[in-house]
């Protein structure tokens, strides 16, 4: 079974990784879930506007969720 300090870094890494892939990549992830609205969910898919900073704010969440996992990881 994995310690906790290892599930944190873990975690953290993944977190920023998610992050980094939303600030680099937010029209890419607006098409998949596009074609997955349209694939599973058989519904328009329409994002707005200002949708692709939306995307970008949520990886700067997941940034800094990672950095703090990281952080806790440390700590422990």
């Amino acid at each position: 079974m994995r310690t906790r300090t290892t599930l944190l870094r873990i975690g953290s890494l993944g977190a920023m990784l998610v992050g980094v892939v939303h600030l680099l990549v937010p029209d890419r992830l607006l098409a998949i879930a596009g074609w997955g609205y349209d694939r599973l969910l058989a519904v328009d898919f329409d994002p707005r506007d200002d949708a692709t900073t939306r995307v970008r704010l949520v990886g700067v969440l997941f940034l800094l969720a990672g950095a703090v996992l990281a952080r806790v990881g440390a700590d422990t």
